[in-house]
């Protein structure tokens, strides 16, 4: 007996659902004639997004129905209708117009105008004009603006859904079907007709009861947040980690910027600059070299936070960039530095005075800045921690008007641009 019921109960949903796809099938059919009707007044030209959006909806709604999915469907022919009756609004004005021009059979004088009468047409000969008739190719009434109501139930067939089936107006024109479960979702779309949706927000639509919306294995009546899976020591709620440093939000006293477990979620603090952090720096207010962050002593040169700065200039042959053997002990303690401090990197800078054209300053320049980069490397420095530019005459410290001021204008400098 009880094998009987549930194919029985089968058996009805299977045909309800069959009566939902005919009645959406059905209301393709009356879309597409509207379709055809505003094709037929002219919104191929006066307005083609509207036609087209209506004509790919009512594709898309028919394979939805082929595939069983009548919601989908629904909003589809949803879509359609909207863009239709646009169509069909925007094209009232697209219509062929009668214009016949009528005069009597002798010549009439000169000052008698010809008669010019415009008159409107009525395809569907129904007493609506067609300039005034939505449905200007099927007979209709003129309270419905020239649009049938095939079923009668005063709902026109251009907004019924079923045109065939008389229906109220709260569900456009389709009989009100069987809510089993009373979940206000009707049998012929509700996936379990028999046990009614639990509406939360979650996946209401199908008719169906969702006990664990976020599948954590916690029941939504115990997850504190049963829209998003979680543990259960966290009572069903993820664990949030904005920074992604390993440290719970709930923890972390720096939830937006990644920091350390030891630091209870804060990134270490570096006041000199030098890249060694403040906890592990014994001059944390001083640049400094590894391992302790205390700066190194050197004569000729001497470590800042932004550059290493020389005592001494960098001397080269008169207007040549070759490097002159005097200045090999101040380049050798940079080499030290880099040695001392081996995450910086520095840029070479050559400057000259204004003497000569600045073309060629530029060029001699770059030159300078070169040959001390190419020193630096042949005494193992790694070339990817030096860069070289030559800046010419364009970066004065003092006026070339004097010698004493054009000779400090004439220096290399060596600029850190970064501790990384």
């Amino acid at each position: 007996m009880r094998l009987h019921r549930l194919a029985a109960l089968a058996a009805t949903v299977l045909f309800l659902g069959c009566a939902t796809g005919g009645k959406l099938r059905q209301r393709s059919e009356v879309l597409r004639s509207d379709i055809d009707k505003a094709k037929g007044s002219g919104a191929t030209k006066c307005a083609p997004k509207d036609l087209a959006l209506s004509e790919v909806n009512v594709e898309f709604a028919l394979a939805e129905i082929n595939e069983g999915n009548a919601s989908r469907a629904k909003e589809h022919l949803d879509q359609a209708e909207y863009h239709v009756k646009r169509a069909l609004e925007m094209s009232k004005t697209c219509g062929p117009t009668q214009v016949t021009i009528s005069s009597k059979k002798a010549e009439p004088p000169p000052e008698t105008p010809k008669v010019v009468v415009i008159e409107k047409t009525d395809r569907d000969h129904d007493g609506v004009p067609d300039v005034d008739d939505k449905c200007p190719d099927v007979p209709g009434l003129p309270q419905f603006q020239g649009c049938p109501d095939t079923d009668g139930d005063g709902i026109p067939d251009n907004e019924d859904d079923c045109p065939l089936q008389p229906g109220p107006k709260e569900t456009r024109g389709c009989p009100v079907s069987k809510d089993s479960d009373g979940d206000g979702i009707p049998d012929d779309i509700d996936r379990c007709p028999l046990d009614p949706e639990d509406k939360d927000g979650f996946q209401d639509e199908d008719g169906c009861p969702d006990p664990d919306n976020d599948g954590d294995g916690i029941v939504d009546k115990l997850d504190a947040c049963p829209n998003n899976p979680g543990p259960i020591e966290n009572r069903g709620c993820p664990v949030l980690d904005r920074d992604g440093d390993g440290v719970p939000d709930a923890e972390d006293k720096c939830p937006d910027v990644p920091g350390l477990k030891e630091n209870q979620g804060c990134p270490d603090t570096d006041r000199d600059g030098d890249g060694i952090p403040d906890r592990l720096d014994k001059c944390p207010d001083v640049f400094g070299a590894p391992p302790d962050g205390c700066p190194k002593k050197y004569t000729l040169v001497e470590v800042k936070k932004d550059e290493i700065k020389i005592k001494q200039q960098v001397h080269f042959a008169t207007a040549k960039w070759k490097v002159l053997p005097e200045s090999f002990p101040l380049l050798n303690q940079v080499v030290q530095v880099l040695s001392d401090y081996p995450k910086i990197k520095v840029s070479i800078q050559g400057h000259t005075d204004s003497v000569g054209g600045e073309a060629m300053n530029m060029r001699l320049s770059q030159a300078r800045a070169d040959a001390v980069r190419d020193y630096l490397i042949s005494k193992s420095v790694v070339p990817d921690r030096l860069e070289a530019i030559g800046y010419g005459p364009t970066k004065p410290v003092a006026s070339n008007k004097t010698e004493k001021g054009r000779a400090a204008n004439r220096r290399t400098e060596f600029r850190i641009i970064s501790t990384e």
